[in-house]
C-alpha cells in the first residue's frame, strides 16, 4: 500500500509539473494574434469601407444617367472618401496591434505608411467632394477628386497586399483562395486607381469632364466596395472563428 500510495503522489506530482507549461504555450499562441477589440474594429472599418463604396457606386449611376450629376457626383465622392478614410484609418489607428502580425520594422512603416496616405487622400477626396456640393467650381473639382481618389486607391493597393503578406504567417490553414482574393482586391485597386487618375485628368482637360469625373466616381466606388468587404471577410475568417 505505501509503494502504491508513493507512486500515486509522483504521478500528481508530475501531472501539475505539466500543466502550467501548456497553459504557457497557450498564451504564445495568443500573443501572435491582435486582440478581439482590435479584430472587431478592423472588421467593421473594412465593412463601414465596402458599405461607403456601394453607396458611391449607386449615386454614380445615377448621376450617369441623368439624375442631378453635379449634386449626385459631388456626394459619391464624399461617400467613397469618407469609406476610404474609415478603412485605412481603423486599421492603422491599431498600429500597437499591428506589431503582432507585421514582422519587422520596415514592413510595418512601409505599411503604416501607406494607411495613412490613403487616409489623407480620402479625406481630401471627401472635403473636394463637398466643395464641390456647395457650388464652388463643380466640375473641376468634381475632377480634381478623382484623381484625388485614384491616388487613394494606388495607396490602398500596397497597403492591402503588404497586410494580407503579414496576415498569412498567421494563418494555420494555409487557405490559398482567401489569400489570391485579397492580392486580386488589390490589384484591381491598382488597377482601377490608375485609370482614375487618368479620366481625372482628361476630365480637366475638357474633353466630357463631368461624365467621365462621373464614371471615374463609379469605378472608385466599385473597387472600395470590392476590397473593403473582401478584407472584412478575410479578417474575420483569420481571427473571428
Amino acid at each position: 500500500m505505501a509503494i502504491g500510495t508513493e507512486r500515486y503522489t509522483e504521478q500528481e506530482r508530475f501531472t501539475q509539473n505539466r500543466a502550467p507549461t501548456g497553459r504557457s504555450e497557450s498564451r504564445t499562441d495568443r500573443s501572435s494574434s491582435p486582440s478581439t477589440a482590435s479584430v472587431n474594429q478592423m472588421e467593421s472599418g473594412s465593412f463601414a469601407e465596402s458599405i461607403a463604396g456601394a453607396g458611391g457606386l449607386v449615386l454614380a449611376i445615377l448621376g450617369i444617367v441623368g439624375v442631378l450629376p453635379v449634386v449626385l457626383g459631388s456626394i459619391a465622392a464624399m461617400s467613397v472618401g469618407v469609406g476610404l478614410f474609415i478603412g485605412s484609418g481603423t486599421i492603422a489607428a491599431r498600429s500597437r496591434q499591428l506589431d503582432r502580425v507585421v514582422a519587422g520594422r520596415a514592413e510595418r512603416a512601409e505599411l503604416l505608411g501607406g494607411l495613412g496616405m490613403e487616409a489623407l487622400a480620402g479625406l481630401g477626396g471627401a472635403v473636394l467632394g463637398l466643395l464641390a456640393l456647395l457650388g464652388a467650381a463643380p466640375v473641376t473639382l468634381l475632377a480634381v477628386a478623382a484623381i484625388v481618389l485614384g491616388g487613394a486607391l494606388l495607396m490602398a493597393s500596397g497597403a492591402t497586399s503588404r497586410l494580407e503578406a503579414s496576415l498569412r504567417r498567421l494563418d494555420r490553414n494555409r487557405e490559398a483562395s482567401a489569400h489570391e482574393a485579397v492580392f486580386a482586391s488589390s490589384g484591381n485597386d491598382f488597377l482601377v486607381g490608375a485609370a482614375a487618375v487618368v479620366l481625372g485628368i482628361l476630365a480637366l482637360s475638357g474633353f466630357a469632364p463631368l461624365t467621365l469625373s462621373l464614371v471615374a466616381m463609379l469605378s472608385v466606388g466599385t473597387a472600395t466596395m470590392m476590397s473593403g468587404s473582401t478584407l472584412a471577410a478575410r479578417i474575420f475568417a483569420l481571427f473571428g472563428a
